[in-house]
């Protein structure tokens, strides 16, 4: 047994105790003092300071990194295959639901039945049928004056038939308009060597009947495209014939071919070539002789545009085919220029052309023109007119123009004093020159209210003749239309003139010029109830001033008239 070891450990033990107990020995004895306390002990514990340093190592050595690359442009072949896509499927606004028939009927005082009906085909790519019926008479009602009554019916059945872009139109027409020479007093001619005459006349002997049939065919181009050539065509016949067996027959043919070209220059935006053609015949029948003649017209034209202007450019060949044949050639020129698109536009043209005078459009215009009366060619030398249109906001829109026209062989509606009480018309014809200021402004506010106001003033000036017989220079207008809910339908028309005059003769047999009447308004109301989709119900005031004004001379009109009815579709 080794015994350093040990020795060693007894010998460090001893050593560490000496260190340890050394100060013992130099410790004093401690003083006691005496402490007295006065006031309550009260605790107290000292604020605490955070260390808000953060451990940190400063680097002072900086290294900036630096890269060195390339980047080499590699094509990646990909495969994408195109899948078919759906077309979008837009779901469209209903249909407005038709109704195949209509009937309006009514009654009014002056004991005025009244009925119209429509009927016609449903919605349809092929084709397309209607008829139209109408009547309306009354037993007149005018006071002092012979039998006043009259009647008008209507016959109408017309269709159209599709061929892709080519469509065929027809109708056939009839009309039956039955009048009273009523403009004369019965009073005036007491104690008279005619009074005997007239007491033993009825109101079948003042009475005229006028028949008319028309018949027609049309076919045409329907092309969406422009730049192919379109083309129409119509074959029209006229047949009339009165109580007095006069008869007229007019047969027209009307066609027509353009085409809008590509300008070989490329410096207009549109140019278009067109060729219209026309042939009139008439034969007319009369008491005293029978007559025939012909007009022939060839239009070529031509339309260019070119930013804003826009050039109409023709000549009208008229030859005129009677005992003796004459050939006329009128300039047609017209140019629009467009200075705010929309809003305002300028517009001025220069044309002429023959017109044949029928029968049939004069009594139109004036039933109680005798039907044996001269048949003239009205030759309208030259008609200029300049003007402005275009819209000053969506809602309204204006036309204002000044027109001045010289016209060779114009017809006036003059008394026919052959007649036996000169209440029957014929025709005066003269040369006249008309000057003419027309305005017009409309405006419509969605379609709840419609309004148009018009006006026009008339220059005339015939050659021979006094006055311009049965024209007003001055007529104004003023038309609405106010929809209320689709239940209640309110219209207004008001339309005014001033004098017009007639022609009478003088004690030694001069003509003078006869006032008709003065400035006056003439007022008109409508209103119209719909019950239902299919059901309503109206009512019309005419002549609301109650006037008895003469259109023609010795022909007044009917006085206040009052018409209630009904409609309904089926």
């Amino acid at each position: 047994m080794n015994i350093k070891p040990i020795f060693r450990i007894l010998m460090l033990s001893s050593f560490v105790m000496l260190i340890a107990s050394a100060p013992l020995f130099g410790q004093r004895p401690m003083d006691i003092e005496e402490i007295r306390v006065v006031a309550p002990y009260q605790p107290t514990v000292s604020d605490a300071f955070k260390i808000n340093d953060n451990p940190r190592i400063d680097d002072t050595l900086q290294v900036k990194p630096s890269f060195t690359y390339a980047i080499r442009p590699r094509g990646l072949n990909t495969q994408f295959e195109l899948e078919p896509l759906t077309a979008a499927r837009m779901r469209g606004e209903p249909l407005t639901k038709l109704y195949q028939g209509h009937i309006k009927g009514g009654f009014g005082n002056y004991t005025t039945p009244y009925v119209e009906a429509f009927y016609n085909t449903l919605r349809s790519n092929t084709y397309a049928l209607g008829l139209h019926l109408k009547h309306r008479s009354s037993k007149g009602g005018i006071k002092d004056y012979g039998y006043n009554g009259y009647s008008d019916n209507l016959a109408h059945i017309y269709g159209k038939r599709f061929f892709g872009t080519n469509v065929l139109n027809g109708g056939i027409r009839f009309d039956r308009n039955m009048i009273h020479y009523y403009g004369y007093k019965p009073d005036d001619y007491l104690d008279t060597p005619i009074e005997q005459t007239l007491e033993d006349m009825t109101s079948k002997d003042f009475r005229q009947r006028i028949n008319q049939l028309n018949a027609s065919v049309g076919f045409g181009s329907n092309f969406p495209d422009s730049a192919r050539i379109s083309y129409h065509s119509g074959l029209e016949y006229n047949w009339l014939t009165d109580r007095y067996d006069a008869m007229e027959h007019n047969i027209r043919f009307r066609g027509g071919i353009g085409r809008e070209m590509e300008d070989p220059f490329a410096l207009l935006d549109q140019l278009y070539l067109g060729l219209d053609f026309g042939t009139d015949f008439y034969r007319n029948r009369m008491p005293v002789d029978t007559i025939s003649n012909a007009l022939i017209s060839i239009f070529p034209k031509i339309m260019v545009k070119y930013d804003i202007l826009k050039l109409f450019a023709g000549v009208n060949i008229n030859v005129q085919a009677d005992t003796a044949s004459y050939f006329r050639v009128y300039p047609n020129i017209g140019l629009e220029a467009a200075l705010i698109d929309r809003h305002l536009i300028l517009h001025s043209e220069f044309s002429g052309g023959m017109k044949r005078q029928s029968l049939r459009e004069l009594l139109r215009e004036n039933p109680f023109m005798t039907s044996n009366v001269p048949l003239a060619f009205q030759n309208n030398k030259m008609k200029i007119s300049a003007g402005i249109k275009g819209a000053f906001t969506d809602q309204f829109s204006y036309n204002l123009g000044l027109f001045s026209s010289r016209i060779d062989n114009y017809p006036f509606f003059v008394t026919d004093t052959t007649s036996l009480l000169h209440n029957e018309f014929t025709l005066a014809y003269d040369n006249l020159h008309q000057l003419q200021v027309r305005g017009e402004l409309f405006g419509q506010f969605g379609s709840r209210f419609q309004v148009r106001l018009s006006a026009s003033y008339f220059q005339n000036n015939p050659e021979v003749e006094l006055e311009a017989w049965h024209l007003p220079n001055l007529i104004l207008g003023l038309n609405m239309k106010y929809n209320m809910q689709d239940k209640i339908i309110l219209s207004a028309d008001l339309s005014s003139r001033d004098a017009a005059y007639g022609r009478i003769f003088n004690e030694l047999g001069k003509p003078e010029a006869y006032q008709l009447y003065d400035w006056h308004i003439d007022a008109n109301l409508g209103l119209e109830y719909r019950y239902s989709r299919i059901l309503s119900f109206f009512l019309n005031f005419q002549n609301l001033a109650n006037q008895s004004l003469e259109r023609w001379l010795n022909y007044p009109s009917q006085k206040f008239h009052i018409m209630g009815g009904a409609t309904w579709s089926f």
